[in-house]
């Protein structure tokens, strides 16, 4: 019967796990049993089996981990129906669910779909983190409000790492691959006593570029580096009460996002050539963190149960790239998105249960201190380049930058200073001093200042507070049929403030004013010199309403009705924000779904029909209002309605033999107030579309013999491409780019040998074995100020070999 003999310890996200026989199947790498693999999720905030709670949710456990090869969350979006998580970076990675993402480069915002890692709330740029000794992913779709709260207004992804056993195991996993990848992964299990037990795992992942650069700056396109470890103990001073205690640390050290360069003044316009140049000095994309995490069980008696949570996090974030994807001075643009923040969050929650009622309540805390330095960096050369283009528009000469001679000599005398090219070069700056001061114009200066950094940057300080408190009930009124009812009650306070200084530049210039974040100025002149601050605070009571019938002993069908909301907030490159603040999102979901076992539990099935609202949708789009020099991401309110259903079905077609598919369809509305574009030009979300139409199809075949098993697991999987006229995004200039108006298709594969003991296996693996060129992404950051759009692209085919060792 759905809904009742819960186990009365389960609670949050792997603290529960750890405890159940259940769960600790899956802490073997190589697995065991059949193909269609039975996972046990918390999604509720209690231990069930995935296919019986009433809530679309897609899973990704250990095995999936070791057969796709996935590393963090945006190896495993093709493998959950609905989910995305983004393209190359890591530190400014936004996840969608059923289409609704959120912006990734404010931290006076917050992601739509919440993220939590060992039961803990994770802030935006702390996301992802690498499946080491992961036990699952969890992935809920549509508001989850009354159970996750904070910022959940979409979905909610759930990081569940093994906790401590009292079992001895371990393994050691080797992966090798072309482009000189190399993982090396670990873990040991050691039960010290009959009541304490450690578990210490540890990863080292890196890889070269798949694209050479032929600049200056020192990497390739799309190099990866990383390690990470944890140390988790346990201690069960009695069969009642359990304490927990994991420390973990990670560092990512990469190149960062792509910038092939598509303009005439790339070293080519084929993204997929194999080498383009970038000259962004210093460019990286790093983060260096750590987390610790305190929880206590209790059992109370047999229907009453505890748990307590206490963690605090800290990371520092860097992500300089390029943003004109060229080596040309006179186009030079980067950006910098430098964080220190930390956070604190506490949760107290009980869980009832008898054989009619499932009860959880309780309450949760955070406390976040942010720090974000956004830097724009220039150089003399390509600022004098706009200095060019703001003469031609006044003047209407047709020059390309005035640090050339014969156009200098010939703007001089059309001023009344007779000079010859010749005379501009042998003096110097001496010449376009004259012209500064003739025009009050320091920002006119001489070719000496080649080669000089121009800085602007916006300092964004900020204080977060939220709590909420919640209460989920279920209850059977029949053997058949039970209803969920759930309320939360969430409360945000935020504290953020603005400084924009003047560029650094003015040390060298006396006089010159900012050309890119020009926010310093009217009423928030006093922002140059004195952080400027605001304060706001949003509530909302979200909430649940859930009726599942049992149709028979291994199909249930459930209708739902939840809601969700995201706090207002900031926009940390817009000072305006202050004055008005982003409008909080507020979300509503009906959603209608079927899952269970059919045929004797050969077809496993999930269907779910859903339409999901979201008014005043956070969406970042870059724009360039007048008298901006380059476009910048701005977050703005939009409201969006998604229908569509989703599929996912697996189908055990002989015991050795078993095929997976998924599917998703949506459409789209959304609408908004006007807007500038990155070109500059005044448009608004007006659109409605299809869009989604994508699907993966997986086959595992695992032949058995005396000495071992053989699986060969194959993958295909269909996106189709949103790229839409309608989007204000959208530029025609790039249909001539392969993979902008194109659908893709991924064909990937692996072959793995497993001992008979299941002690070690061997593996061949392929990603993309068809070697399809795909385009992650364009932007157009510096399309209108220096005509520099560039291209991110994904993987070409990769390969390689796998061991791993299980004890």
């Amino acid at each position: 019967m759905t809904g009742v003999k819960y186990r009365h310890l389960a609670v949050l996200p792997l603290a529960v796990a750890a405890a159940s026989g259940l769960a600790q199947e899956s802490s073997s790498l190589l697995g065991s049993g059949g193909l269609l693999e039975e996972v046990v999720v918390t999604a509720q905030k209690r231990e069930q089996k995935a296919i019986d709670v009433p809530i679309a949710i897609g899973t990704f456990s250990a095995r999936d981990i070791v057969k796709t090869g996935a590393l963090t969350l945006q190896d495993i979006d093709d493998f959950i129906v609905g989910f995305d998580a983004g393209d190359d970076s890591f530190t400014q990675t936004g996840y969608s669910v059923r289409g609704i993402s959120s912006p990734n480069i404010s931290t006076g915002g917050d992601p739509s779909v919440a993220t939590f890692y060992d039961g803990v709330y994770l802030p935006r740029a702390a996301t992802t983190v690498a499946f080491a000794d992961m036990e699952r992913v969890e992935v809920l779709k549509g508001p989850q409000g009354t159970l996750f709260g904070r910022n959940a207004a979409a979905g909610v992804v759930s990081l569940v790492p093994n906790a401590p056993s009292f079992e001895t195991e371990g393994f050691a996993r080797v992966r090798a691959g072309n482009y000189s990848l190399a993982r090396v992964e670990g873990m040991v299990n050691l039960p010290v006593s009959d009541t304490f037990a450690l578990r210490a795992n540890a990863i080292f992942n890196q890889r070269d570029g798949i694209s050479d650069n032929q600049g200056p700056a020192g990497f390739d396109a799309g190099e990866k580096g990383n390690w990470g470890a944890r140390v988790a103990a346990r201690w069960e001073p009695s069969d009642q009460t359990a304490f927990q205690l994991a420390v973990d640390i990670d560092h990512f050290d990469q190149s960062p996002s792509m910038a092939l360069g598509l303009s005439p003044f790339a070293l080519n316009t084929d993204p997929y050539s194999g080498s383009f140049e970038n000259d962004v000095i210093e460019g990286e994309e790093t983060r260096d963190m750590a987390g610790v995490t305190g929880k206590m069980f209790h059992d109370f008696n047999d229907q009453w149960s505890m748990t307590a949570i206490a963690s605090y996090r800290q990371f520092e974030t860097t992500n300089r790239q390029d943003e004109d994807g060229t080596a040309d001075a006179t186009r030079y643009f980067d950006t910098n998105n430098i964080e220190d923040s930390d956070i604190a969050y506490g949760e107290l929650q009980f869980n009832y249960n008898t054989e009619r009622v499932a009860a959880v309540f309780g309450a949760t805390y955070s406390l976040e201190d942010t720090f974000q330095r956004t830097d724009s960096n220039a150089l003399a050369d390509s600022i004098t380049r706009l200095v060019t283009q703001d003469l031609n528009a006044s003047l209407g000469t047709p020059f390309d930058h005035i640090w050339n001679p014969d156009e200098f000599a010939f703007l001089l005398n059309a001023i009344g200073i007779p000079a010859t090219p010749e005379e501009v070069v042998a003096t110097g700056d001496l010449y376009y001093d004259v012209v500064s001061g003739a025009f009050g114009a320091p920002i006119i200066f001489g070719p000496s200042f080649a080669g000089s950094v121009w800085n602007e940057a916006i300092i964004n300080e900020g204080e977060f507070e939220n709590y909420g408190v919640y209460a989920d009930v279920e209850y059977a009124l029949t053997e058949q049929l039970s209803l969920t009812a759930g309320l939360r009650y969430s409360e945000d306070h935020k504290d953020f403030s603005w400084l924009i200084p003047v560029t650094s530049f003015s040390e060298q210039r006396p006089g010159v004013t900012n050309q890119i974040f020009t926010g310093a100025s009217g009423e928030f002149e006093s922002a140059a010199t004195t952080p400027f601050e605001a304060s706001d605070s949003w509530s909302k009571t979200t909430g649940r309403l859930v009726a599942s019938y049992q149709l028979s002993d291994e199909l249930i069908t459930y209708a739902s009705y939840s809601t969700g909301y995201k706090a207002g907030g900031f926009d940390s490159l817009g000072i305006e924000s202050s004055q008005q603040p982003l409008a909080p999102e507020e979300s509503d979901q009906i959603e209608l779904g079927l899952k269970g076992d059919l045929f004797s539990g050969r077809l496993q099935l999930q269907l779910a029909l859903f339409e999901l609202n979201v008014d005043g949708r956070q969406r970042s789009v870059e724009t360039r209002p007048p008298g901006q020099g380059n476009a910048i991401p701005t977050v703005i309110n939009v409201d969006t309605s998604v229908q569509g259903f989703e599929v996912n079905a697996s189908w055990l077609i002989a015991e050795n033999l078993l095929l997976t598919g998924l599917t998703t369809w949506r459409t789209e509305d959304t609408s908004s107030e006007a807007f500038f574009d990155a070109n500059g030009e005044l448009t608004r979300f007006d659109e409605s579309n299809d869009a989604a139409n994508d699907y993966t199809l997986t086959l595992d075949w695992r032949p058995q013999f005396a000495t071992g098993e053989l699986l060969v697991r194959g993958e295909y999987i269909f996106r189709e491409n949103t790229r839409s006229p309608e989007d204000p995004n959208y530029n025609p200039a790039f249909e001539s780019v392969e993979g902008y108006t194109d659908d893709t298709t991924l064909v990937n594969g692996r072959i793995a040998w497993t001992n008979s003991e299941a002690t070690w296996e061997l593996a061949l693996w392929g990603r993309n074995l068809l070697d399809e060129n795909s385009l992650t992404g364009i932007s157009q950051i510096t399309a209108a100020s220096f005509g520099t759009p560039y291209a991110r692209i994904a993987d070409p085919r990769t390969y390689g070999i796998e061991a791993l060792f299980n004890f």
